[in-house]
Formats: C-alpha cells, structure tokens, sequence
C-alpha cells in the first residue's frame, strides 16, 4: 500500500483543517468559513466521505445522502 493510499481517509480532514488554519476564527472570513462548512453541509459530506473510506457505518443516517456520497467516491 503507498503512503498516499494509507493517508487518503484522513485528507479531507487535513484540506479543512488547513483552510481553517488560514482564516483564523478571529476573523469575519473565518467565521463565515466555518458558518458556510455547517450551513452548506461540508462537514456531514467529510465525515461521510470518511465513514466510507474507512469502513465505518455512519452514526445517523440521512435519507439518500451517504448513497451519494458512495456514488461520488466511485465516479472519483
């Protein structure tokens, strides 16, 4: 297994965090970054990226919505 492969569960993670690192919650961008992450659904869309990646079923279900997500990871 590359290294690449082995740290694919984690890089969305490591892609938020790092666009959160850059606009500081002190900041109006930071909050309206971390606002439109809730409101827009990036962090349900990442931790259901994740759940697949890793193998975990997730802990509350949303009509339709980790089917998607499955279906984007194999068009990917």
């Amino acid at each position: 297994m590359s290294s690449f492969a082995a740290e694919l569960p984690t890089l969305p993670f490591f892609v938020l965090k790092t666009l959160f690192d850059q606009t500081p919650l002190t900041t109006d961008d930071g909050v309206v970054l971390r606002r439109m992450t809730l409101d827009i659904g990036v962090v349900h869309l990442v931790l259901a990226c994740l759940s697949v990646l890793g193998h975990h079923a997730p802990r509350q279900t949303i009509p339709g919505f980790h089917q998607e997500v499955s279906y984007l990871l194999v068009v990917l």
